[in-house]
């Protein structure tokens, strides 16, 4: 199998993550296409996409969207990302769909910030910078509960946090947020988290 991903997508680095955290770097093979420019002509060949992140699998099947990808391979790895309880594995998919909120709108408001300036919509960028607020205080509040556990919920959460502070240094997330701040700073220090991590 092979993975194509670019460094510094969020929506790439979850399904790194979870190739990391599971133990499947062995099987799946990862590509960079960084710069996406040069090398679109690699996903356009397999699909009519053209995004990352994608994945070859072993049948010839081309995926894309992060979040099938991520749940593709967790059931590859025997859902060593899915707690078995019912409990805790609603919970990790809850925070999997709130950490997924604060990215798309993260990544909406770069794209919105990158137009024109003529043409932008400052009230699409004032909804967008309120509701990653109110992201960054539900995973505050949610972090409380985080521990040392890895699971979908919580690499979707990584990658959105990394992206907010490429992209959107402004936000100040951690002010006034010291769970999510600290269990941040030490979930970090995990040897996947690093080699994932947006270059700037």
């Amino acid at each position: 199998m092979k993975l194509y991903f670019s460094q510094n997508s969020p929506y790439a680095r979850r399904p790194r993550l979870v190739l990391h955290e599971a133990g499947l770097q062995d099987e799946v093979e990862e590509e960079d296409l960084t710069p996406r420019a040069e090398n679109d002509a690699v996903l356009f060949a397999n699909g009519p996409g053209g995004k990352v992140p994608a994945l070859i699998t072993n049948t010839g099947a081309f995926i894309v969207e992060s979040l099938l990808i991520c749940r593709y391979l967790d059931d590859l790895s025997g859902n060593k990302l899915t707690p078995p309880q019912p409990e805790e594995r609603d919970k990790a998919i809850q925070l999997e769909g709130t950490a997924s909120v604060l990215m798309d709108t993260l990544y909406f408001r770069t794209h919105e910030g990158r137009r024109d300036e003529s043409h932008q919509v400052s009230t699409v960028k004032e909804k967008d910078a309120k509701i990653a607020m109110a992201t960054y205080d539900a995973l505050n509040e949610a972090a409380a509960d985080f521990g040392d556990t890895i699971n979908l919920g919580i690499i979707t959460t990584i990658s959105a946090l990394g992206y907010a502070d490429w992209r959107h240094p402004s936000d100040n997330w951690r002010d006034g947020r010291p769970l999510l701040a600290d269990w941040y700073e030490r979930i970090s220090n995990r040897p996947a988290m690093k080699l994932t991590a947006p270059i700037y």
